[in-house]
């Protein structure tokens, strides 16, 4: 049975404990904290509670540590895990710069050199609809693809931010809407295109007077084999939780959307494929009861897929599906739009060098 430690009991790390759990090959040994009642409400089944994470990383019992920590604070963490040894899974995003997400590509590089799974959350690449459409876009069943767009729109009021100092903020959560709330579609996107090459939008702070950052974004990306996707993204006031993805071809195209990533819509002139398709749905369907993530839409789901992919990888010895370097392309992504917005909405090469972000004035929020 292998032994894990949690290090932050935020509003996710009862997502992972769930998950833990559910697989049963793994057991809560740690829950670290710096506000240790914090711990012991949110994570319960942990045998020992700790303030100070690195006494869970002296820990010899430990395999695997799962960060879940605010944006700012995921690289020390990673950084002491691999240096201690312990299996990695690190919730997104790997950072809120890029000389933090750098130095977790390199440090888990070294990890992995070191035989230790080094994984990064992006849980809704275990969709089992998006992880099928995925194969038949790269063996080409749809042909060369043509396009794709993102529309994304969720709400996050004053309260939101207010709960925790560390959001909203270029420093604490490096960004807010597109950083935060927005990535697990941006992701989606990107894995099913393919290689971003290069970014350029603008973000913009629209409604909200009490954050540093962005609650309205609308930026495109190019992606290796030349095609582009157009993204837009707000945090808007009104809508829930918004999720359309859609994803056209040289021969058919389909579309995501419901708030879970269902498909809503397909065109492909094989029946055979369409009814594959439409099995997966239903298969994704299946499994939520399950894999829920708590019920919580803006979680996503399919955490447990993928924490159960990491422990199969540790016990196999084997990489897993979805390594840290590869949780670093679409915060990539993010980082670029940033860029691209602060020095005029141009293309920027990825990943970015010599990084700035927007910084807005009072002036420039909108009443």
């Amino acid at each position: 049975m292998l032994k894990a430690a949690l290090i932050g009991c935020g509003v996710i790390a009862p997502t992972h404990a769930k998950a833990l759990i559910l697989d049963g090959r793994a057991t809560v040994q740690w829950a670290c904290d710096l506000d240790v009642g914090k711990a012991r409400e949110r994570i319960p089944q942990a045998a020992q509670f700790t303030a100070d994470y690195r006494e869970a990383l002296a820990d010899p019992s430990v395999d695997v540590v799962c960060i879940c920590t605010p944006h700012a604070d995921h690289a020390d963490p990673l950084v002491a895990a691999v240096a201690a040894g312990k299996h990695v899974i690190c919730e997104k995003p790997l950072g809120v710069n890029p000389g933090q997400v750098d130095q977790m590509v390199a440090t888990a590089a070294r990890g992995e050199e070191n035989g230790l799974v080094m994984a990064g959350i992006f849980q809704h690449r275990f969709n089992p609809l998006i992880a099928r459409l995925k194969v038949l876009l790269d063996v080409g069943d749809f042909g060369r693809i043509e396009a794709a767009s993102m529309d994304f729109r969720c709400t996050r009021a004053d309260s939101y931010y207010s709960a925790g100092a560390w959001r909203g903020t270029w420093a604490g959560e490096g960004g807010a809407l597109l950083i935060n709330q927005a990535i697990h579609t941006i992701d989606a996107v990107n894995w099913l295109c393919g290689e971003p090459l290069a970014v350029a939008g603008t973000v913009e702070r629209r409604r909200l007077n009490s954050i540093e950052c962005e609650d309205h974004a609308a930026f495109s990306v190019q992606y290796r084999g030349g095609h582009r996707g157009t993204f837009a993204a707000a945090n808007d006031g009104i809508s829930d939780w918004v999720t359309d993805i859609t994803v056209r071809c040289e021969r058919g195209s389909f579309s995501l959307g419901k708030g879970a990533y269902a498909l809503i819509a397909l065109d492909h002139p094989s029946a055979v494929i369409r009814a594959d398709i439409n099995g997966h749905d239903r298969l994704r369907d299946a499994i939520l009861p399950v894999d829920d993530s708590g019920g919580k839409a803006e979680y996503g789901d399919f955490h447990a897929l993928q924490i159960a992919d990491a422990l199969s990888a540790i016990i196999a010895g084997r990489s897993p599906r979805f390594r840290i370097a590869d949780a670093a392309t679409s915060v990539q992504v993010v980082l670029g739009v940033y860029h691209s917005s602060a020095t005029g909405g141009n293309d920027i090469a990825l990943p970015v060098r010599g990084y700035t972000h927007p910084v807005f004035t009072p002036a420039s929020l909108r009443k």
